[in-house]
């Protein structure tokens, strides 16, 4: 047997021994919840075992309001350090739905239209001049009707931003356009985004955990992504990007005396133009234009947000329906116009329907809206939240076999099938 191997085999038995024995002692119930069962701790530790996935972090919502959350395995294979309530994960795509409700504030507010151009704020300089460029919208932008690419493959060299069709009449989903809308949401609000998202929504909403960019002060509480060598052990991945990459913009930011967290995404463009030359032998190869194109950042209002599950959580209860909204949160107008369907996409399984910013789902007397993200092969996670029942989950992994293990638990602990999530 080898060291790694077994290494797997005694943590495996461990883990369940405990989940046998008792709850572990970093769980702490909230709103009078005992947490998950102690049947449903084993079944997802068996869950993390059959799809070698290091750790998890759960929180689930009844009610519409939380009612547990909990780390599960580990943060970090090799030192065997636990998830926990306050462990941190990349939260990837999860960022546009939080986005998406600071740009519904907006809205609210007068201080940008659904319906206004995106050129009339701000133009990219790199925008392949076309009728359609000139007609997306914000309500494309959050309804993913743009025709922009997801991110651009930048194959031969920089690619122009270019859509595919014509806005409002199909769907593709895309990150750059999320990028294109938060640097127009920075120019009307005069702040970067992390300091916008922290004003408008993370601050009132007491999400303490959620940030929009990795910050060195919570390196430390924050998962390593992982994934399964040719003998089929867990392996950290040796290339932690986050890792390599954000201590550089930190080195620039010291030197600027302006702190990351205040950054916009042009501080960003000129950061990266300055930092210190990649030495990973995955990353020093790559051309130091890159680092400055939008898939790249590392504050983005399509990917960066890194959050504990819990905080997550919290975030999807101001969705739910029932509830009395508190001055600085969207109205009910906006709050059901995020739930309504806006265009639907056709898939092998039926039509699934896009609100804006949530993936939806038609169910009996309501409606379901979920989010799936993913950074890298690892960092894998989903939020689903169901206006019906009132019930809603958020699973986060560090994995590469996170997605296969979502479906199940999901599945399992929502005690129902989404197709959104299955398919």
């Amino acid at each position: 047997m080898t060291m790694n191997s077994d290494r797997r085999s005694l943590m495996k038995a461990g883990l369940a021994a405990t989940a046998m024995i008792t709850l572990p002692a970093y769980v702490t119930p909230t709103i009078g919840s005992q947490g998950p069962s102690v049947s449903q701790v084993k079944m997802i530790l068996a869950k993390l075992a059959e799809y070698q996935v290091p750790g998890a972090g759960i929180a689930f919502v009844e009610n519409g309001r939380l009612a547990w959350e909990q780390g599960f395995g580990a943060k970090n294979w090799t030192t065997g350090d636990p998830v926990t309530r306050q462990t941190l994960f990349q939260a990837a795509s999860l960022s546009k739905p939080a986005f998406a409700y600071v740009v519904m504030q907006a809205i609210d507010k007068n201080e940008i239209g659904l319906d206004d151009k995106l050129t009339k704020y701000l133009r990219p300089v790199d925008l392949k001049p076309h009728r359609w460029s000139e007609q997306i919208t914000v309500r494309d932008v959050l309804q993913h009707t743009t025709g922009l690419p997801n991110w651009r493959e930048d194959a031969d060299g920089p690619d122009p931003l270019t859509s595919a069709f014509q806005p409002g009449t199909d769907s593709t989903y895309s990150g750059e356009a999320f990028h294109w809308l938060q640097r127009v949401m920075e120019q009307i609000t005069g702040l970067g985004l992390d300091a916008m998202m922290r004003e408008r929504l993370f601050q009132p909403a007491g999400l303490e955990d959620m940030r929009m960019l990795w910050e060195p002060g919570r390196d430390s509480r924050e998962v390593y992504g992982h994934k399964v060598d040719a003998e089929g052990a867990i392996i950290v991945d040796d290339l932690q990007f986050i890792r390599e990459h954000g201590p550089r913009l930190e080195e620039v930011a010291q030197r600027w005396g302006r702190p990351m967290n205040i950054w916009t995404a042009q501080d960003h463009v000129r950061a990266v133009a300055s930092m210190r030359p990649h030495t990973h032998s995955r990353l020093k190869d790559r051309p130091a234009w890159r680092w400055g194109r939008p898939g790249a950042f590392i504050i983005d209002s399509a990917s960066s947000l890194r959050c504990t599950a819990g905080d997550y959580a919290r975030f999807l209860c101001l969705m739910m329906p029932g509830r009395k909204r508190a001055p600085w949160e969207i109205t009910e107008q906006s709050r059901q116009a995020m739930l309504t369907p806006q265009f639907e996409l056709e898939i092998e399984q039926g039509r699934l329907p896009r609100g804006f910013g949530w993936g939806l789902e038609k169910r009996d007397n309501g409606v379901a809206y979920y989010h799936w993200g993913k950074n890298g092969p690892s960092h894998i996670s989903v939020a689903l939240g169901d206006a019906t029942t009132r019930k809603a989950i958020v699973i986060m992994t560090n994995g590469s076999n996170g997605n296969a293990l979502i479906k199940d638990l999901v599945t399992s602990l929502m005690g129902e099938e989404y197709i959104g999530i299955i398919t």
